[in-house]
């Protein structure tokens, strides 16, 4: 069943105009993904209904929500600062939906006691925004939007003020947190890592247009578009003879006996494994290797290597 349906939304504003249809199923984790400008936030608010769009239907269980009040739509935002109120404590954020809705003291209560359970964070709900980690500030602010119990969760770059320890950890806390609850989930990124890591399917957008909706799995090896090539993960354009190839940094294996070599210019750590700038024929290539594969090779060697794929 279909929770969410965009049709012909059309927003115009000034040198930018969004024009998307895509619908979202009943607990599907989806991702909107692209770069800064492309759309992706605006998209969400027409969603919440934050902005009114200028053309086209949102509908919600098959009913049209198009011009209903935020208020009357049943859906969770969670904001990329979070939006804490900084002078209520813990407990009084995660109560304040449920006090607009006029629930009673005693019920208030109990919901607000059970989402802290469920989300770990009983121990903190005397403290004040400014008194709680990062880490729990996004839970904070997931059991606020969740004690409703919303239709759908809205969550617009919750991760994008993290470092990456705490930004890896929650997003392994938020995939789990999905599968516990199957909440139905419209995330906005702009870090490809955190689209194919939480994402059932990817709705890439690039200049207010849709460029490819799939699973992380078939954007990253079957891209659609130039746009989505290049935007999904990192890939080298070789020219070989007459031909040019398209191929995935993994996609280069390294060996003695490689069909082609180069000459590395640079090389970069990352962790377990080596990211080598290779010139080759007048390609500068990117090959990605495990560090135990390339130790003691060094800027200025020369390298062999044989391609595993390439359009």
């Amino acid at each position: 069943m279909k929770k969410i349906a965009l049709i012909g939304i059309k927003k115009r504003y000034p040198g930018f105009s969004l024009n998307v249809d895509f619908d979202v199923a009943n607990g599907e984790f989806i991702s909107i993904l692209g770069p800064s400008g492309s759309g992706k936030t605006t998209v969400l608010h027409i969603i919440a209904g934050f902005i009114r769009q200028d053309e086209g239907r949102i509908l919600k269980d098959g009913v049209d929500i198009s011009f209903l009040p935020v208020s009357n739509r049943n859906i969770g935002v969670v904001f990329q600062d979070y939006a804490l109120f900084p002078y209520l404590s813990v407990y009084s954020n995660i109560a304040f939906g449920l006090k607009i809705k006029h629930f009673d003291s005693k019920r208030v209560k109990k919901a607000v006691l059970n989402i802290a359970e469920q989300f770990g964070i009983t121990h903190i709900l005397n403290k004040y925004p400014d008194m709680i980690s990062g880490g729990e500030k996004q839970r904070v602010a997931v059991a606020r939007a969740m004690v409703v119990q919303p239709d759908v969760l809205l969550m617009d770059e919750p991760l994008s003020s993290l470092d990456a320890k705490i930004r890896e950890r929650l997003m392994k806390e938020l995939k789990e947190f999905h599968q516990r609850f199957n909440t139905t989930i419209i995330y906005v990124t702009h870090d490809q890592a955190e689209a194919m890591y939480l994402a059932g399917r990817i709705v890439l957008i690039d200049n207010g247009e849709i460029d490819q909706i799939d699973t992380p799995v078939n954007l990253y090896d079957n891209p659609k578009t130039a746009f989505a090539r290049e935007f999904i993960g990192k890939i080298n354009r070789l020219v070989v003879g007459r031909e040019v190839i398209y191929i995935r940094p993994e996609e280069i294996i390294m060996s003695r006996t490689g069909q082609f070599e180069g000459v590395v210019e640079e090389i970069v750590y990352l962790d377990s494994v080596v990211e080598m700038s290779v010139t080759m024929q007048g390609n500068r290539i990117l090959i990605r290797e495990f560090l135990r594969n390339v130790r003691g090779i060094k800027p200025g060697d020369v390298v062999r290597f044989d391609f595993e794929g390439g359009d």
